[in-house]
């Protein structure tokens, strides 16, 4: 009855929460691994496939696979011939693992329940029960796409049978490569609206020349300010890889990019080409004013732009916001942002600075579009 009991867990665990997590919205992955436990007189190989669910620092993962394990004879010279063996595995997740993926790496660590079989079963069937911890690195190949390595320490859960005598703790090597999942344009209905939710009073686009901003005099002041309250009819718009308008949802740089179009000012598509736009400026609260670019790196590289608020506010299109919305410096989300902000722009009405940007000196070509950050979630 428990051998039942543990694998029905360990099905439920690997399959039946991944409709569930879709239904609560949040993202995961599927993994194809390699495993290796040379833990003498042991020597185990399997391959197999995993599934992970979860909120973006703490998810499930399911996992099971096949191989072969081979038993070292008491000489140490020769070993026993290869059976075919089996794993299975729960594991509990902690970090940013399905937060949508960023730029450089990214650690992990986990823990959980498993069932194995022996190192020479006499059947298929016979299982041993085990409880592991470990932790792993995850590598970002672009947004879909990562390579993982992991280490796993196994140890009995119930030393009880027969099939148990043949358990060797040791350290189980896991590399492998995943595909993610979700965390796209479908969110929680406290920031998701339709095209038909977008008020019919909200600014759109005009066919009107573009417009250039004075930097230092009152008329400047006040084409910033109205930036802001253009974005906030935008709040709840969901966030999306790539997009750039309130229909289809907005990434961080084509929420700014769009905004700032209502004014009839040009800005290139990403936080990276807009780090060239505008005059530089301190980027601190004391020097950013209303309207001003402020830009965040992230993997090592800028990958994030927002619109100053005033008052230590900002406005953006944030992945870990699940989309347009507020943040403040002061809060423990903005606090992330503070630290990662390493420069801000202020545009201006002098046209000469915004062809210069593109015609002279090293344009910043367009290269992908921007990551999704890795911001702690809002507090609920």
């Amino acid at each position: 009855m428990h051998l039942r009991r543990l694998i029905g867990l360990s099905g439920l665990l690997s399959y039946l929460l991944v409709p569930v997590g879709l239904a609560g919205q949040v993202a995961g992955g599927v993994e194809f691994y390699g495993a290796l436990d040379n833990s003498s007189p042991v020597t185990r190989t399997l391959g197999g496939l995993s599934l992970s669910v979860g909120t973006p620092y703490v998810g499930i993962r399911g996992s099971g696979g096949l191989g072969i394990s081979s038993l070292s004879t008491q000489s140490g010279l020769t070993q026993a011939s290869s059976s075919l063996v089996w794993a299975t595995n729960a594991d509990l997740l902690l970090g940013p693992v399905n937060a949508g993926l960023g730029e450089g790496f990214m650690p992990y660590t986990f823990g959980g329940i498993g069932l194995e079989s022996s190192a020479q079963p006499a059947g298929f069937t016979d299982a041993i029960r085990t409880w592991s911890y470990g932790g792993g690195l995850q590598l970002a190949l672009g947004r879909l796409l990562s390579v993982n390595g992991e280490a796993r320490s196994r140890h009995l859960a119930a030393p009880a049978t027969l099939a148990d005598s043949q358990f060797v703790r040791g350290i189980e090597y896991r590399v492998g490569i995943g595909f993610h999942f979700g965390g796209g344009p479908q969110r929680s209905s406290v920031y998701s609206r339709r095209r038909s939710d977008i008020p019919s009073s909200a600014p759109r686009p005009t066919g009107a020349g573009r417009v250039y901003w004075p930097t230092n005099t009152a008329s400047a002041s006040g084409a910033a300010r109205r930036v802001v309250p253009a974005a906030e009819h935008y709040i709840g718009v969901p966030y999306r890889y790539g997009g750039r308008s309130p229909e289809s949802g907005f990434d961080c740089s084509g929420f700014v990019q769009y905004v700032y179009g209502l004014e009839g000012v040009d800005l290139p598509r990403t936080s990276r080409q807009m780090a060239g736009v505008g005059v530089p400026v301190e980027p601190t609260t004391r020097s950013l004013a209303v309207g001003d670019l402020m830009l965040f790196e992230q993997g090592g590289r800028i990958s994030h732009v927002a619109i100053y608020a005033g008052n230590r506010r900002f406005i953006h299109s944030s992945s870990s916001g699940n989309g347009v919305r507020y943040d403040d410096l002061d809060t423990r989300r903005g606090r992330w942002f503070g630290n990662h902000m390493v420069a801000a722009r202020r545009v201006t009405g002098d046209g000469r600075i915004l062809v210069n940007a593109f015609a002279g000196g090293s344009p910043i070509i367009f290269d992908r579009f921007d990551p999704p950050d890795s911001a702690p979630p809002p507090s609920r």
